[in-house]
């Protein structure tokens, strides 16, 4: 039985009293149903699904180990579903090519991922021209994709497919038919969110359900069936730092002033903290219950955005935690939030909707309570930027972060930070806290984008910087200039970030005019670059309420890396009146020169005696070093291991190489 809840008619008579009395409307921003007509465009779909083909021998990555699944769990507030698997730098070498009776060249390359429920695809040096890719599995496809990828740089995030198993297919444009495919793939992720046990055949199954028993379903609250629409699951990868993976959190559309319906989204920022997490955003807006306490759906629904999406403003646990993304589109029926920029009294009666460790869409009921500063991780809160809420009904739990607080139906006025995480707690139990930054604060930061107020756009030039490096280190200048101009004479605001860790911009901001145009420099930190490859990230500039702008960022980096052959002569070693005598050759192949800096005889420390035994250390690009050995009192036949150890001259990289040598009687 649905439990009683005499604080939600106050809603809606609290609303009709500002309305009426006209107390503190004009701030209060209403919610807004948007019900554009999109026009389904037909998805074009992979030769294989209309031209038999033979399903290539995928690449085997096996299941997760211990370590990996111990990732599988919340960390904080975020619930992490997936992790990221690196794949071999030559995996796509293993693609195969058909030519069909057409003439157009198709490469295909299979992965799977044992035990995955989902797999999602990591591009990176993509450039097809017209040429198209897909990623599908026997249950979902996603693509094509052309030229540069989405976002002109080369490197995007693939949707996420189902099953374990997956397929890169493409479609040359008719300049690559053979070799390597035009792009790189590096890494994928693997993510868990189905129960385990279920093959690719079987029946449709409700997805995991690990919330807590308490939670409840949003299809038994009427009343509240109209705003459950602006609030979506967002699913998103972490690439940068200690917490790499696949993530969830959740979110809410929020309306303009005027209702334009940009769709902006709303989370919180220890979710979305960068432009690499928001570009990889996935959002499922009708991740929900069949009916009242139906239990888990089979599916998170069809009503989704389009992928990605584009970081416009976000701040830490310790200045509010909020985040705003620009969606590239959302489907119509959802519903655009309104907002209030006003505090909540203590004692306001509120209510979260959320998606709970992952699971569908809920529910909670409770109060504002006063605020204390509490620490979450490492981060302090503050009591003054934050909203206390006593849950009465319901709870939130990791997965829910972001989520919205309503202090009126669709009327946001917080986004959830934290919630029950103390050590041992036991959940559901009566005084459960959740922690929602205040919106009020938010607002301060983002009122140009909701108040939709005019603006100027910042143009940057160039739009894209190129780097090259060698061995760790940039060749030529680390800093390069970008020039900003704007079309007005008036004085515009700006401000510009770097989208990774080795991007730093300076200075960061400033105004710019017609007549007055600025410039600001990009540098990049080349100790980031660990391995050969072409590293992309993005600059973004901002002004007031204009779409973001953007410079893309590219390191070509070379790392010189030696490539040590070792060998004895003769292998196996005869015996000469009980004296055996060998030797030893390390020869360079790649290069790059090198040093021996530890060698080892059966586990027995001979590093002191490398001078003695090969004359040097030092071995030269392309070179070779050598030692004669003798040794006698062995009893044969016997095994000896001799372990080398070296580092490179140029790059640093360490080497370590195993020789086996028998000697016989």
């Amino acid at each position: 039985m649905k439990p009683t809840r005499p604080f939600l008619r106050l809603f809606a008579s609290f609303s009709l009293f500002l309305i009426t009395a006209g107390l503190g409307f004009s701030q209060r921003k209403m919610p807004a149903v948007f019900r554009g007509s999109q026009t389904q465009e037909l998805r074009a779909m992979p030769p294989s699904r209309a031209v038999a083909m033979r399903t290539p021998a995928p690449i085997e990555l096996g299941r997760l180990s211990a370590r990996e699944r111990a990732q599988l769990q919340a960390v904080g507030m975020k619930q992490r579903i997936g992790v990221h698997r690196e794949l071999a730098e030559n995996a796509l070498e293993r693609g195969s090519w058909t030519t069909l009776a057409d003439g157009r060249s198709v490469w295909r390359l299979a992965l799977r991922s044992e035990g995955s429920t989902g797999i999602r695809v990591q591009f990176s040096n993509f450039s097809t021209g017209t040429g198209r890719v897909w990623v599908h599995s026997g249950l979902s496809v996603d693509g094509p994709y052309m030229d540069k990828g989405p976002y002109g740089n080369g490197e995007f995030w693939s949707g996420t497919v189902e099953g374990p198993f997956a397929v890169i297919e493409y479609e040359s444009d008719g300049n690559t038919t053979s070799g390597r495919p035009p792009f790189h793939v590096h890494r994928v992720s693997h993510q868990e969110f189905r129960p385990k046990g279920l093959g690719l055949l079987a029946a449709p199954a409700p997805l995991a359900d690990n919330a807590a028993s308490c939670e409840q379903d949003v299809n038994c609250f009427p009343e509240w069936q109209p705003f459950k629409h602006s609030v979506a699951q967002i699913q998103f990868e972490e690439t940068e730092g200690t917490e790499q993976g696949t993530f969830l959190c959740s979110g809410s559309l929020v309306s303009t002033r005027d209702n334009s319906f940009k769709p902006y989204l709303l989370t919180a920022g220890h979710c979305i903290h960068d432009e690499a997490a928001a570009r990889s955003l996935e959002t499922f807006w009708a991740y929900e219950s069949l009916g009242c306490n139906l239990g888990s759906p089979t599916t998170r629904g069809s009503l989704n955005s389009q992928n990605g999406g584009h970081l416009v403003a976000w701040n830490t646990i310790e200045n509010g935690d909020y985040s705003l993304v620009l969606l590239p589109d959302v489907p119509t029926g959802v519903v655009f939030a309104g907002w209030d920029p006003a505090d909540l009294d203590v004692g306001s009666p509120v209510v979260g909707i959320h998606h709970p460790t992952g699971s569908y869409k809920r529910i909670s009921f409770g109060n504002t309570i006063q605020s204390q500063t509490v620490t979450v991780g490492p981060d302090p809160a503050p009591s003054e930027l934050y909203h206390d809420v006593a849950w009465t009904l319901g709870i939130t739990e990791p997965g829910s972060s972001g989520s919205p607080l309503f202090s009126g139906p669709g009327i946001v006025s917080g986004m959830l930070t934290y919630g029950p995480d103390a050590p041992g707690e036991e959940l559901c139990s009566t005084g459960d806290i959740g922690g929602y930054g205040k919106f009020s604060n938010a607002y301060r930061y983002l009122q140009p984008y909701l108040e939709d107020f005019p603006f100027s756009v910042v143009q940057p030039s160039p739009s894209a910087l190129t780097f090259t490096g060698l061995n760790h280190a940039i060749t030529g200048s680390a800093t390069q200039t970008v020039t900003l101009n704007v079309a007005t004479a008036s004085s515009v605001s700006w401000s510009a970030r770097g989208d990774s860790p080795w991007i730093q911009v300076t200075p960061s901001s400033g105004t710019v005019s017609a007549t007055s145009p600025v410039t600001f420099k990009v540098t990049v930190n080349p100790q980031y670059f660990i391995n050969s490859d072409t590293y992309t990230s993005t600059v973004t500039i901002l002004s007031g309420a204009a779409p973001p702008q953007y410079v893309n960022v590219s390191v070509n980096m070379n790392i010189q890396t030696s490539n040590i052959v070792t060998w004895a002569d003769p292998n196996p070693v005869p015996s000469s009146d009980g004296i055996w005598q060998l030797t030893l050759l390390l020869q360079e192949t790649n290069g790059a020169a090198t040093n021996l800096t530890q060698l080892k005889i059966d586990g027995v420390d001979y590093t002191a005696s490398i001078p003695a035994f090969f004359g040097t250390s030092e071995i030269p690009a392309n070179g070779k070093i050598s030692a004669t050995v003798h040794t006698s009192g062995l009893v044969a036949p016997v095994t000896k291991f001799f372990e080398f150890y070296g580092k490179d001259v140029a790059s640093g990289q360490v080497w370590y190489r195993l020789l086996t040598v028998t000697f016989n009687p």
